[in-house]
């Protein structure tokens, strides 16, 4: 998502990471260098979500997903914590694997190189948390739970604590906890880290990073017990939010298939859904502004000698510019709701962000698909010498990244169907979610989730073709 850290020596022969000129989100020519001029796309966007309103006005209320109803607007999803039910060993064997994983990068972090060309946690920890964990929870669902490395601590303290397990039994309670700023924060100082702080994407800054957050983590399952974990891990909370547009079900200890509109459907939101969605978006966008030159304009000679701290400021606005977009296209549709006779029991911008997850979920790849392909070739050469010392234990180490591994005119095409997709689910997720709150009356507020879809489809598109 963010720029690449610094690269390997020529010396050491290892995987080079590339100019930021030749990643294609940065604006190589993809599909206008083919004959597709950007107007076109544009407008199809806006023609398709034309035509995707109509069409979901026409069918009525009936086209909501059946399950609908059964979800209510506080919050919660049906169905268990994922990995709660499945057998002991599957349980023992993923808590394993999370706590492996991170003592990993830990002592990786600290005993490894001090560079990031020598040390694979920069791409590690960049790739996991604004690549892999929304990504595949769009392919897979909840599976980041099921090894989630906090919550087999907590587990554990629990019970050398005497503690009875009080863990909530639903994948969306608590939202609207006094504390459901925590993960969105922790996801927020993550994109401050690697995109301001002088050196942020070095192994150590990073790795005193992964250690904070490891001791909160633990402190908060001393002090609360494991329900304030679940609810404050940041990519647990991240990944169960946009699991819930995934075709794949974690439900009685099995792992099935389903339509994502019904988990969709089954999934409101409150105020952690929402902050961690927009925060998410937020932060995809910044990395944009930041390379821009009217950003370099206004932060003008100030940039130089307090960079972190005009960074957060950027950050912080960018989110809060995307907030505040999301909340007014809410907003419009709850005062259409409001004069039809419908009644509000909740905002309807917590409630919608559901549908918006699956559009934060690809906005990293969209913006650097290239970027990414690279970060896992280099993750597969580096992990023959981990530590930096020139061993070779798989054989790897001396392997370069592809660059070239797919065309640009291919990248953007899968690019620009991940953004279809994503348009998709926002606008079938979001009706599902104002029938079940609004029934008949759907079908004058749905064009405020058009209006949604169009405004993202235009962001994203502006990512894709060069912002």
């Amino acid at each position: 998502m963010f720029p690449p850290p610094r690269t390997r020596g020529p010396a050491v022969g290892l995987p080079t990471m590339p100019r930021v000129s030749l990643v294609l989100a940065h604006g190589a020519e993809g599909l206008t260098g083919d004959g597709v001029p950007a107007g076109v796309l544009y407008g199809a966007v806006l023609v398709g979500v034309v035509l995707g309103v109509v069409g979901l006005r026409a069918r009525g209320t009936s086209s909501a997903a059946p399950t609908v109803a059964a979800a209510s607007i506080d919050g919660t999803e049906v169905g268990p914590w994922p990995g709660d039910e499945l057998p002991a060993a599957a349980r023992v064997a993923g808590q394993s694997l999370g706590l492996a994983a991170l003592v990993l990068a830990l002592v990786v972090g600290w005993g490894g190189s001090p560079l990031s060309g020598l040390n694979p946690l920069p791409l590690a920890m960049i790739a996991v948390v604004w690549w892999a964990v929304p990504a595949l929870a769009l392919l897979l669902g909840d599976w980041w739970r099921v090894i989630d490395p906090y919550d087999a601590l907590a587990a554990g303290i629990d019970r050398m604590r005497g503690r009875t397990s009080d863990a909530p039994t639903t994948t969306g309670a608590d939202d609207e906890a006094d504390d459901w700023w925590v993960p969105a924060v922790l996801l927020a100082s993550f994109a401050w880290l690697t995109t301001g702080w002088i050196d942020g994407q070095d192994p150590r800054p990073l790795v005193a990073w992964l250690t904070a957050l490891t001791a909160l983590m633990v402190g908060g399952a001393l002090v609360a017990g494991r329900p304030w974990v679940r609810r404050s891990s940041p990519m647990a909370v991240l990944c169960g939010v946009v699991a819930g547009g995934s075709p794949v079900r974690w439900d009685g200890g099995r792992v099935g298939l389903r339509s994502p509109r019904l988990g969709l459907a089954a999934r409101a939101g409150g105020r952690r859904t929402l902050a961690v969605v927009v925060t998410l978006i937020g932060a995809t966008l910044w990395e944009v502004v930041a390379g821009s030159a009217w950003w370099a304009d206004l932060a003008g000679g100030a940039a130089t000698s307090a960079t972190p701290w005009w960074a957060l400021f950027g950050l912080a606005a960018t989110i809060g510019a995307v907030a505040l977009a999301w909340w007014a296209l809410a907003r419009l549709g709850e005062i259409a709701a409001l004069a039809r006779g419908a009644t509000l029991a909740e905002p309807l911008a917590g409630d919608l962000a559901v549908a918006l997850a699956g559009c934060a979920a690809v906005a990293p790849i969209v913006h650097q698909l290239s970027t990414f392909l690279v970060y896992v070739q280099d993750l597969v050469a580096m992990s023959s010498d981990p530590f930096g010392r020139g061993a070779n234990v798989f054989g790897t180490a001396r392997w370069r990244a592809d660059e070239t591994l797919i065309s640009a005119a291919t990248a953007n095409w899968i690019q620009l169907g991940l953004l279809g997709a994503a348009l998709a689910l926002l606008m079938v997720g979001g009706w599902d979610r104002l029938v079940a709150r609004f029934d008949r009356v759907a079908l004058d507020v749905v064009w405020s989730v058009g209006a949604a879809a169009v405004l993202v489809g235009v962001v994203y598109l502006r990512y894709l073709l060069g912002a």
